[in-house]
């Protein structure tokens, strides 16, 4: 069984991974049925391979952008993250042309591992609203 410090250091390699694209790196940390319970936008999906597909499109219309892990801690088999995302969107997005301006939103992540220490199951609250009004789909408030 992984220790909580060992999960937090797959943890990273996960966020570094989607930030440099380097997808095939989730095979030696994920398992092939990986689960991500999502938000509004992006509720559910199965499988590591999806994972990298979901990745993989948000990295082609940003790609420059980078994942900071802000604050991060274990307990047992959980790892709690809470991620900046900052990138500059360059092709189409949600159905949103390029805007080639920088923009920032924050995901906070819960991640399960299992008895080998591979990533099973993510939970994901992501700032969507913050991206969309960003993307021009939503109304910005005071």
């Amino acid at each position: 069984m992984s220790t909580p410090e060992q999960n937090i250091a797959t943890a990273r390699r996960f966020f570094e991974s989607a930030s440099n694209g380097t997808f095939d790196d989730f095979d030696e940390y994920m398992i092939p049925e990986f689960v991500t319970h999502g938000d509004a936008l992006f509720p559910f999906f199965r499988g590591r391979d999806g994972m990298k597909g979901g990745i993989g499109g948000f990295k082609n219309a940003y790609p420059d952008a980078k994942l900071t892990v802000e604050q991060i801690f274990a307990d047992g088999d959980r790892v709690m993250a809470h991620i900046r995302v900052n990138g500059t969107q360059e092709k189409v997005w949600l159905g949103v042309p390029a805007k080639n301006e920088a923009q920032t939103w924050t995901s906070t992540t819960v991640i399960r591992f299992d008895k080998e220490g591979k990533m099973a199951e993510r939970w994901v609250i992501e700032d969507e609203l913050g991206m969309l009004q960003q993307l021009g789909l939503a109304p910005k408030f005071r």
